[in-house]
């Protein structure tokens, strides 16, 4: 995944449409969070991100820069005790740069795919249908499984403020201070996340392709108490080595850094929503200079 600067939509949306109801956070206070299919359906977020890709083989370096900027819109209902999902891309724009050219194929094929899965309370993707995602996308992107990790974690149990979990995974999860706006709590929260993999599969090759690779993400998210996820930041970093191999002639070793911000607009949401939400209908409206049509969904515009 991969992104650019946030345009000024992300300034004010997370903060214009926020209630007034509810009590001020107290930092002692402890709050359950997690997924459920009020806060998700009909709901608009904007993905941002920007990669910066360096690789060497042969004792030869390359650079190549990638973004990528898109509306996703989500439907969903409750299922036993998780969330039924399903997603698509109402936009979509993806550039790769290198110093021989620059490319930004076209999106059309993958707009309006459908993605569709189960999100656990505590953030667990599970995919059941993924999109046709067209040749020249994929040499881009991997749009595929761009649903698998965009909700993040979130711990099983509720955090007083500067309190963390972690699982037996390498992910430790922190709650942060708390801020607040018209006296509503925002609760925040401080991802970290290792892992280390020594084998990858491969399409050309029934053996699995040995390497080394090193993940280490971390960032933060912003989470409201009756709407949920208002905004992620992440910040990635892969580094990977690659032996010679029967199918691999040199050594290869690669590093990505990624950026990416997925933040919510707050100018579409569900009635149920409205309910509790003080409408701003200049606020967080989104960039006109968004390349694509927004398809319009039936039931998920107020």
């Amino acid at each position: 995944m991969i992104h650019s600067p946030l345009s000024g939509l992300v300034v004010v949306l997370t903060m214009s449409l926020l209630p007034s109801t509810l009590s001020p956070a107290k930092p002692w206070q402890e709050w359950a969070v997690g997924y459920n299919a009020e806060q998700l359906n009909c709901a608009r977020f904007l993905e941002i991100g920007e990669s910066k890709i360096l690789t060497e083989a042969g004792g030869r370096i390359r650079n190549q820069t990638s973004s990528r900027r898109g509306f996703w819109q989500f439907r969903a209902a409750p299922s036993n005790d998780d969330v039924a999902l399903e997603g698509w891309l109402d936009t979509l724009v993806l550039t790769r740069r290198s110093p021989e050219a620059t490319i930004s194929p076209d999106t059309d094929g993958l707009l309006g795919g459908r993605y569709r899965g189960t999100l656990s309370r505590t953030g667990n993707y599970t995919s059941s249908v993924r999109p046709f995602v067209p040749d020249e996308v994929a040499e881009i992107a991997e749009m595929a499984g761009a649903l698998d990790d965009f909700f993040p974690p979130i711990p099983n149990r509720a955090l007083k403020a500067g309190e963390e979990w972690t699982d037996s995974l390498g992910l430790t999860v922190r709650r942060l201070p708390d801020s607040a706006l018209s006296g509503v709590p925002l609760l925040r929260f401080a991802l970290e996340s290792r892992r280390e993999s020594r084998a990858a599969p491969t399409l050309a090759d029934t053996l699995p392709l040995k390497l080394r690779q090193k993940t280490e993400e971390q960032g933060e998210f912003v989470w409201h108490p009756s709407l949920g996820l208002l905004r992620r930041d992440r910040r990635i970093v892969v580094e990977t080595s690659v032996p010679p191999s029967r199918s691999v002639r040199q050594a290869v070793r690669s590093k990505v850094e990624q950026r990416i911000s997925v933040v919510r607009d707050l100018t579409r949401m569900s009635p149920a929503a409205r309910q509790t939400a003080a409408p701003d209908r200049t606020a967080g409206r989104p960039d006109s200079g968004v390349p694509g049509s927004t398809r319009s969904e039936p039931g998920c515009r107020p």
